[in-house]
């Protein structure tokens, strides 16, 4: 693996640990931290390379439960609860949403553990290619609309 490899997986691997010691509430983490832990993340996103994957079906990696997650997460985050969600596309006359921030912070994680396991068990570009990806199709999604709660909250 070349240095250059080895830098984007160890950055990779900073952001998520990161996100994921916060979110089980390590250290003491505040509101204001996890905020910093996904900007952190969306961050990293955008300073990796794209790269396409090596295997044209992809690396499947085991999906974890997500109930231990948001146990954690509402413990250490006991002020989180549901929020309202809108489709940027969906018009003016659409209904809101809501939804429960500590199970979609839940989804994020399991997502990135996936992709922790991926830089372990899997290629680089699969790995890689994954975070992106799920960056763009899932988990991105979830981090914005709870970065929007946090900002609503004043977690800074």
């Amino acid at each position: 693996m070349s240095e250059a490899e080895n830098l984007v997986r160890s950055r990779i691997k900073k952001a998520i640990n990161r996100y994921l010691d916060v979110l089980q509430g390590r250290d003491g983490a505040t509101l204001y931290d996890l905020a910093k832990a996904l900007d952190e993340l969306t961050a990293t996103y955008h300073d990796v390379p794209d790269v396409e994957p090596d295997t044209s079906e992809g690396s499947t990696a085991p999906r974890i439960e997500e109930k231990p997650i948001i146990d954690a997460a509402a413990t250490a985050f006991p002020d989180l609860g549901w929020y309202a969600l809108v489709d940027p596309d969906d018009g003016p006359d659409q209904e809101v949403g809501m939804s429960i921030a500590v199970g979609d912070l839940a989804e994020i994680a399991a997502d990135l553990v996936e992709v922790l396991w991926l830089l372990e068990n899997a290629s680089h570009n699969d790995a890689v290619w994954e975070f992106r990806f799920g960056y763009q199709s899932h988990w991105g999604r979830h981090l914005h609309e709870i970065r929007t709660y946090l900002h609503g909250l004043a977690a800074w």
